[in-house]
C-alpha cells in the first residue's frame, strides 16, 4: 500500500467541525430539493385530475347535442355558468351555440340554397378554482346532422 493512503486509514484524526457543517449543508439542500419536489409533484397531479374531469364533462356536453332537433339547437343548448360539481370541487359550465354563414354557397340573402345557417359552432367551457377552465368545441353542419340521426 502506498505511505499515504496507508497514513489516512490508520489515522487517529476525527471528522472536523467545517466537514461536518458542509456535509450537514449538502443534506439539507437535498432533503428541500427532495420536498420541493413531492410538493410539486402532487400540485401537479391534482390539477390534472380536475381537467380530467372537466374534460369528460366537456365531452358529455357536446355528446347531447344528438337529443335536440337543428332548429332548436341554439335555444336548447346554449347555457350560461351551470353549476356542476368536479368530484369535490364546485365548478361552472358554459354552452355557446353560434349560428355560422359560411360563404361558400353565398351569404344572407344571397345563399345558393336559401339557409343563412350552414353550420353551428358549439363551444363548451368547464371552469373552476377561480383561474382553471377548459373548453372544447365543435363545428355541426346540419347536412350531416341529419345523416347522423
Amino acid at each position: 500500500m502506498k505511505p499515504l493512503l496507508k497514513n489516512i486509514i490508520n489515522s487517529d484524526n476525527g471528522v472536523t467541525l467545517a466537514e461536518t457543517a458542509v456535509a450537514i449543508l449538502i443534506m439539507t439542500i437535498l432533503i428541500i430539493g427532495g420536498l420541493q419536489f413531492v410538493s410539486v409533484g402532487r400540485e401537479q397531479m391534482t390539477v390534472e385530475k380536475y381537467q380530467r374531469i372537466a374534460l369528460i364533462i366537456a365531452e358529455s356536453r357536446l355528446e347531447t347535442v344528438r337529443k335536440y332537433s337543428w332548429e332548436i339547437l341554439s335555444d336548447s343548448l346554449s347555457e350560461s355558468n351551470t353549476s356542476i360539481m368536479l368530484k369535490d370541487v364546485l365548478g361552472t359550465r358554459t354552452t355557446v351555440v353560434t349560428d355560422i354563414d359560411d360563404d361558400f354557397d353565398g351569404t344572407g340573402g344571397s345563399d345558393l340554397d336559401a339557409n343563412t345557417v350552414d353550420y353551428k359552432h358549439i363551444e363548451v367551457t368547464v371552469a373552476w378554482a377561480l383561474t382553471q377552465s377548459l373548453s372544447l368545441e365543435t363545428d355541426i353542419s346540419e347536412y350531416f346532422y341529419d345523416m347522423a340521426q
